[in-house]
């Protein structure tokens, strides 16, 4: 009987949530947290509120409950999604002040790698420097370093991206472009029942940096980006990339595990492929998108 209250107010706050009335959400988990400290449910209940502060744009806010969730859960079930959110709240209240041309351009025409280094710690929210890092490390046969300065670049984009979308009231589509919502499209977007759209795909090569004349291809890259345009929280977001040859036959299958995925919320992934035998013959994928509601 001392469960009832408690189960009623935590019905009626994941009822706000599910209905998107964010702000209403927000304040019930706030409460709910104070009153009943020791729940079992605690955990998604303080992921649940930092998704509805960070929902209605209430940034500073939302990143306080998602520090409080690694804080309380250093192991918990959604710890990467916390951390990733806040890395996409630090890029969304940032400015954006682009590196100066001159001095961006200077450094990529010598690929002086100090010189751009500097400018990242100037303009750490600049897709363009990490962009330009990451030509340089190219060129240095430092493959690795490459990818992952590639895979910053797209994740600072896709974070200005959702932001500039969801303050133009714009949604994407198929294709990655954007496009006004109105009646009809919200409609044929429930008729659809498909949320997560994929766009934005590059796929690229990259070699084995131990070799010094070059070396074999070591991996075959590919990144895009991933919104959620359902109404939905969706959990446990999987990425199943099938890499095919020239007849479409699958050659490899790679998964890359999202975690959750807010409503209008926009996320990079990149997926490597790494069977040797396959590698030369891989001349075409295939993208996939699983999800739990």
């Amino acid at each position: 009987m001392r469960d009832l209250p408690y189960r009623d107010r935590r019905a009626a706050a994941d009822n706000a949530f599910e209905n998107q009335q964010y702000i209403l959400a927000a304040a019930r988990y706030e409460s709910l947290r104070d009153r009943y400290p020791d729940t079992v449910r605690r955990e998604e209940m303080l992921l649940r509120q930092g998704v509805s502060l960070y929902s209605v744009s209430s940034y500073h806010s939302a990143r306080d409950v998602f520090i409080d969730y690694i804080k309380e859960y250093p192991r918990g079930y959604y710890l990467e999604n916390a951390k990733d959110y806040i890395k996409k709240i630090d890029v969304l209240m940032s400015n954006a002040t682009p590196a100066a041309a001159q001095k961006l351009a200077e450094a990529k025409a010598k690929s002086d790698l100090d010189a751009l280094n500097k400018l990242l710690t100037e303009h750490p929210t600049d897709w363009r420097v990490y962009e330009a890092i990451g030509d340089a490390h190219w060129r240095l046969g430092n493959y690795d370093k490459a990818v992952d300065c590639y895979y910053k670049a797209h994740h600072i984009v896709s974070a200005y991206e959702e932001r500039n979308l969801n303050n133009g009231k714009l949604i994407l589509d198929d294709s990655g472009q954007p496009v006004p919502v109105n009646p009809y499209i919200l409609k044929e977007m429930e008729i659809e029942k498909h949320p997560v759209r994929v766009y934005d795909l590059h796929a690229y090569t990259s070699r084995n940096q131990r070799d010094r004349v070059g070396g074999e291809i070591q991996f075959y890259n590919l990144t895009g980006s991933l919104r959620n345009q359902g109404k939905q929280l969706l959990r446990n977001v999987e990425v199943e990339v099938r890499y095919k040859d020239i007849g479409r036959n699958t050659l490899d299958v790679e998964y890359v595990k999202i975690g959750s995925l807010g409503p209008g919320e926009v996320r990079a992934f990149l997926s490597q492929a790494d069977n040797y035998d396959n590698l030369y013959n891989i001349v075409d994928h295939e993208v996939e998108v699983h999800w739990q509601q």
